[in-house]
C-alpha cells in the first residue's frame, strides 16, 4: 500500500551561536535567546538593550547583519548561505567572532544523547 503522503526530502541547516554577549551589567555569554536581538536587529528594547545598550558594539551589528542576511536567504530561497547539514560531515554554521563553517562542535553531547528515546509529552492533563 502506498503511503498517504509522498516522501519529501528536506534540507537541514544548522547553526551554533558562540558569540558571547557584550554586557558588563549582565555577563550572559552565548546563552539561550541571545540570538533574537541579532536576528531582528533590535538593540533598543528588551533583551537587545540589555545586551549592547543603546550603542551596541560594531561586532554585534556585523553579526546581526550576517544573521539577518542568512534568515532572509533561507526564507526566500530555502538556503541560508552555508552547506546543508548531513549525517556524515555534520557541517554547522558557527556564528561567532569570527564566523565559520565547521563540523558540529558539540559532537560529544550529540553522541551522548543519540540513542536516548524521548517519550512524547502529554498535551492534555
Amino acid at each position: 500500500m502506498d503511503a498517504p503522503y509522498p516522501l519529501i526530502e528536506r534540507r537541514t541547516d544548522l547553526y551554533d551561536l558562540t558569540w558571547p554577549a557584550p554586557s558588563s551589567a549582565f555577563p550572559l555569554g552565548a546563552c539561550h535567546g541571545v540570538d533574537l536581538p541579532l536576528i531582528f536587529g533590535d538593540f533598543t528594547t528588551g533583551f537587545g538593550l540589555m545586551l549592547g545598550g543603546p550603542h551596541p558594539p560594531a561586532e554585534a551589528l556585523e553579526l546581526s547583519a550576517r544573521f539577518r542576511t542568512a534568515w532572509a536567504a533561507f526564507a526566500t530561497a530555502g538556503d541560508p548561505g552555508w552547506p546543508a547539514y548531513d549525517t556524515e560531515r555534520r557541517l554547522t554554521q558557527i556564528f561567532g567572532a569570527p564566523s565559520t563553517v565547521a563540523a558540529y562542535p558539540e559532537e560529544i553531547s550529540r553522541r551522548l544523547w543519540q540513542k536516548h528515546d524521548f517519550a512524547p509529552l502529554p498535551l492534555l492533563p
